[in-house]
């Protein structure tokens, strides 16, 4: 069962649109869209993690930040962006910490002291 969303295409798009910047302040025109989906089929991302079928959580760097979003794979289209402390990017933000916790540790010192 395919279950169709009421709004058309272009309706969807400024939606996102309106929602990115009204809860995020992200300008989201149509060149930025196009050049985030065209990223993502190219997989030039940070972080990706399937929520369901058809929809991925993309973590992306642009315009010197990290953006993170829910991809549709059906319709190659952006459905929501998240905000930085979203839950689907969770397992995301934890790597990232313990990663930097690792780079971060003194170096070790050779055999015999200095």
């Amino acid at each position: 069962m395919n279950r169709e969303d009421p709004l058309s295409l272009p309706a969807r798009r400024r939606q996102v649109k309106d929602r990115a910047l009204s809860r995020f302040g992200l300008e989201v025109g149509k060149l930025v869209r196009q050049a985030l989906i065209q990223r993502v089929s190219c997989g030039d991302v940070k972080y990706a993690r399937k929520v369901t079928n058809s929809r991925t959580v993309i973590v992306l760097e642009y315009s010197g930040d990290e953006m993170a979003f829910i991809y549709s794979n059906a319709t190659k289209e952006i459905v929501s962006f998240l905000g930085p402390d979203a839950p689907e990017t969770a397992d995301w933000r934890c790597s990232q910490s313990t990663a930097l916790a690792l780079f971060r540790r003194p170096p070790l010192r050779p055999e015999g002291g200095c």
